[in-house]
């Protein structure tokens, strides 16, 4: 799998050149953080908001959607690695994926007997 996702999307088709921001603009959205191939759908890239995060939105879009990708710059984490930000606009109207993790737990003594459906079964 290859990491610049660059040359992943152009291998697919030739992306769009950069000539008129104003056009840009109106057709598309853009979006910054870390991206990846997905390995199981090789057509999808996820995009990873804050990347040096532990914890962080995840975005899916179809690589057919984005118009321009651009390099940003290289970042390296406290370990030493290091990975590219890149810029991605993606076309108007298209269908993303937002992947927000969270931490499943039991809120019903919380919120209260109003809000457990399954108070009233015991």
């Amino acid at each position: 799998m290859i990491s610049n996702i660059i040359e992943v999307i152009s291998r697919e088709r030739a992306l769009e050149k950069y000539s008129n921001r104003n056009r840009l603009l109106r057709e598309a959205v853009p979006y910054v953080g870390q991206a990846k191939q997905s390995a199981s759908e090789p057509n999808k890239i996820f995009l990873r908001l804050t990347p040096l995060s532990n914890n962080g939105t995840l975005l899916e879009f179809k690589s057919e959607d984005i118009v321009v990708a651009e390099n940003v710059e290289t970042v390296a984490d406290k370990e030493g690695e290091t990975f590219q930000i890149v810029k991605i606009w993606v076309r108007i109207g298209s269908i993303g994926v937002k992947l927000e993790p969270f931490s499943v737990q039991n809120y019903s003594n919380v919120l209260g007997k109003g809000f457990n459906a399954l108070a009233d079964e015991k």
